[in-house]
């Protein structure tokens, strides 16, 4: 104890204790600095809340709890760590894992009792540290007490890490041919002990006729562990927590027991976390990742940011549903792919060639439908410009015969004109709106395609390849829109009436685009909707809604969309798409429907949408309008016969 707090008389001396004074946020890990796992956590954390409250100050500390001897003296550190808040208290702490969790409840932090506290990855069961020092090799579960009810003493709240013990016995069972034996390797950590603890008792009461040989940090060295591993069967199931082992350091590196591990054993090691998947050294388990637990405090975080009491958020408890696999590693060790959970994620899985190069083929084929489509339209509008002028060569020589037709040739002349000028402007203004809107998800897909093979997380591959598909989406619609003012134009959009379901079409509809709605906005059908039968064209009028929908989606953050219909008269249908949004002005109602018109040249979108409904709904036979007012949002409705 003497020896700690002279630790701590240096670290209070020698620490800077000139604190800006903004506001901020408190990160105090279980681990040093080089533990991945909880800075990762961390990072995502960071990043969350600066995308929210980009004023507040992000500050880490650490515990480092694997290098400090004894549990009692872990709370004299966080005490030291949090007299540097006193001044300008945090407005928020966040404890991530469950050595922060103990040595925050044996802190002196009389000075935070208000202190919103979060814990993050922590376990539902709990123990105080002097028992974890002095009943350490003699730990029974009855030693617990439920993390929810020590939180009670606090202004906490959290997402606390349940162990999915019988999904790592039944996947060891599974894979692993004529298994005969368990062996557990734990260390003397709180997670070793209570994951040990864990598991224990599931063999009990799942496998009681599987024998199982405990290799434990508490009663055997590094070096013990090594020399017994070549020891152990090929039908045995190996599950490894960590080891991480050694009073004032470590004997040896945590990479170098790991590949040793992995050189040592016949059999496949099974874990409880993501150590050594990077390297393959280990086959996998059930775990979540730092960036699941990450996105779960930052989200509980923001809300008490936005000024919620931690008592009025649910604490979470999460289990380890997720079983991931380094697919070399399986594939090493010839384990048999079909034994394997149904929602199964793979580390490094070997890829086709479209899998390999689709972003390549569909940036490419993309390029080449929209150059086509240039090139037909440029034709086209050449096609009309030399007829103008055709027509313009033909009422010149028919002024030189006669001059009686000299009016009638005039203004035969003058509509021409006024054709090819109209038939520039719109191509000027084609030219205009689409370098624009088919650039910016163009250079999305192109950017992100040039640097996803190098992102080493597969989190952030992931996040990119949304993005990718988001763009190659709003790609495609801008396409369609393009296609079909040209058949509008020419005259070629053609109508195929059946019998429908208004129901049917508007729940499609709906399941469609639901996932595509801004956080915090719901979209619904109108409670009121039931069955009702109409002879029309159902394709168009699927398409209808689904601009309506999407155009609602791009002025609407929060609140709702609703879609609905309902008998106007005897021989007519009302379908209308009413939201939240952000509204338009009554004196703009007019221009909305006409072509290339965007109110927000900001807003993604051709500006054909609106101009495309009303020729369709026109076609249909029927009108297309809309209400709305600034800031309150916006309803849209067309009217089409109930049979044709």
């Amino acid at each position: 104890m003497k020896r700690y707090l002279l630790l701590a008389m240096l670290l209070w001396g020698f620490r800077i204790n000139v604190f800006s004074e903004v506001d901020k946020v408190l990160v105090l890990s279980s681990y040093g600095t080089d533990y991945q796992w909880s800075n990762s956590i961390a990072d995502v954390i960071c990043r969350e809340l600066k995308a929210e409250f980009p004023n507040i100050e992000f500050s880490r500390e650490f515990l480092s709890s694997e290098f400090l001897d004894n549990a009692d003296t872990w709370g004299d550190k966080v005490s030291v760590l949090l007299a540097n808040y006193r001044k300008n208290p945090p407005l928020a702490i966040v404890l991530i894992s469950d050595e922060a969790w103990m040595a925050y409840q044996d802190a002196d932090f009389a000075d935070f009792q208000n202190v919103p506290l979060l814990l993050c990855a922590v376990k539902p069961h709990t123990i105080c540290t002097q028992t974890l020092d002095y009943c350490q090799k003699s730990l029974r579960l009855s030693h617990f007490k439920p993390t929810l009810e020590v939180m009670k003493k606090y202004n906490a709240t959290g997402v606390l890490r349940a162990m999915n013990t019988s999904g790592y016995l039944t996947l060891m069972n599974n894979l692993i041919p004529n298994l005969d034996r368990f062996t557990f390797i734990t260390d003397g950590r709180f997670y070793g002990i209570y994951t040990r603890l864990l598991l224990e008792q599931e063999v009990k009461r799942s496998y009681p006729s599987i024998p199982v040989d405990y290799l434990d940090a508490r009663s055997i060295t590094t070096d013990s562990l090594l020399r017994k591993l070549p020891e152990i069967t090929p039908t045995t199931g190996v599950l490894l927590t960590s080891w991480l082992t050694g009073d004032h350091g470590f004997e040896y590196s945590k990479e170098h027991v790991y590949s040793q591990m992995e050189l040592d054993l016949q059999a496949p090691i099974f874990i409880t976390n993501n150590i050594g998947l990077d390297k393959e050294y280990f086959v996998g388990g059930y775990f979540n990742t730092s960036s699941f637990w990450g996105k779960r405090t930052a989200d509980q975080l923001i809300q008490i940011l936005r000024g919620k009491s931690p008592r009025q958020i649910e604490t979470m408890v999460e289990y380890d549903e997720q079983c991931r696999i380094a697919w070399k590693v399986f594939e090493r060790y010839k384990l048999d792919k079909d034994n394997l959970p149904a929602n199964t994620m793979f580390y490094n899985y070997p890829q086709s060639f479209f899998s390999t190069y689709k972003y390549y083929i569909i940036v490419g084929s993309v390029l080449l439908v929209i150059f086509v489509l240039f090139y037909l339209y440029t034709l086209r509008s050449n096609i009309k410009l030399h007829s103008a002028q055709r027509l313009l060569l033909q009422s010149v020589a028919a002024t030189e015969k006669a001059n009686t037709e000299l009016k009638a040739t005039h203004e035969e002349l003058t509509k021409a004109l006024h054709k090819a000028e109209e038939s520039d402007r719109l191509k000027s203004a084609f030219l205009a709106n689409m370098s624009h809107e088919i650039r910016t998800p163009l250079n999305a897909i192109v950017g992100f395609s040039g640097v996803i093979a190098d992102m080493e997380s597969k989190d952030e591959r992931m996040e990119f390849a949304e993005l990718i598909h988001r763009n190659s989406d709003l790609l495609l619609h801008l396409i369609s829109d393009i296609l079909d003012e040209s058949k509008i134009e020419v005259g070629m959009l053609e109508l195929h009436f059946e019998k429908v379901d208004a129901l049917e079409i508007s729940l499609h509809v709906i399941a469609a685009l639901q996932d595509k709605c801004a956080q915090g906005v719901a979209l619904s059908l109108h409670p009121s909707c039931t069955s009702m039968s109409l002879y029309t064209d159902p394709n168009r009028l699927m398409q209808l809604l689904n601009n309506l929908v999407s155009n609602a989606m791009k002025f609407t953050r929060e609140g709702a969309i609703t879609v609905g219909y309902f008998p106007y008269g005897d021989e007519q249908v009302e379908f209308f798409v009413e939201d939240t949004g952000i509204g338009i002005p009554e004196d703009k109602h007019g221009d909305i429907f006409e072509r290339f018109t965007k109110l927000d040249s900001y807003v993604e979108g051709t500006g054909l949408g609106l101009s495309i409904c009303k020729t369709i709904v026109e076609l249909l036979g029927g009108t297309i309008g809309v209400s709305s007012e600034p800031g309150k949002g916006s309803r849209f409705w067309f009217r089409i016969p109930k049979k044709q």
